[in-house]
């Protein structure tokens, strides 16, 4: 298990590796469901440098009902 980013919790899972041996992988946390690659600079991957203004409260995850509405594609 890895630690989030984004919620701080010890529940993402390797769910993709790159088909070059070590070249990236990819993770999910199994609560936030947010998903990152190996590969992203550490201001992604790593929970201490991650931007505060995008972290969430775990405990918030199970009530955040609220789902934003896809705007239309302009063509």
């Amino acid at each position: 298990m890895h630690t989030c980013p984004r919620c701080d919790l010890k529940k993402a899972e390797t769910v993709s590796k790159s088909p070059v041996e070590g070249a990236w992988e990819v993770y999910q946390c199994q609560h936030c469901f947010f998903t990152w690659r190996s590969s992203e600079p550490e201001t992604i991957t790593n929970p201490a440098t991650y931007n505060p203004a995008f972290k969430i409260d775990p405990s918030e995850v199970e009530t955040a009902v609220h789902v934003p509405a896809i705007p239309k594609r302009k063509i």
